[in-house]
């Protein structure tokens, strides 16, 4: 599948009037998207817990995780995501993507329209 970042405007879930966008890239090999550690803190966004992570050259990382609400293509969602540290990917993930119904067009490069599943 080609690489390919989309817009996602991110809120805080307690003061969503706090906003702003980031470009992520779309990875669904990613459980929870990763949001830069400064741009979650500049919106008010605060930790709630913490989580280990396997990254994809095998090590694993404890990271904080919060709670935000992400959009996309007019889809909005609260989402928990983890607060990525510098030099680290940021990137949409899998929940994200399956919670806001959207999926991958791998040869367009974009997200699509999916249907939800109960």
């Amino acid at each position: 599948m080609g690489r390919f970042e989309v817009n996602v405007k991110v809120s805080n879930l307690a003061q969503p009037e706090r906003t702003a966008e980031v470009s992520l890239l779309v990875d669904t090999g990613a459980t929870l998207s990763w949001l830069p550690r400064d741009f979650l803190e500049r919106i008010g966004v605060r930790p709630m817990a913490r989580g280990r992570f396997q990254l994809p050259d095998g090590r694993y990382v404890e990271r904080e995780k919060g709670g935000v609400l992400l959009s996309v293509d007019g889809q909005t969602v609260a989402m928990t995501v983890a607060f990525a540290e510098p030099g680290e990917a940021t990137v949409l993930g899998a929940t994200a993507l399956e919670a806001l119904g959207l999926a991958v067009d791998p040869v367009k490069q974009k997200l699509v329209p999916h249907d939800l599943y109960i």
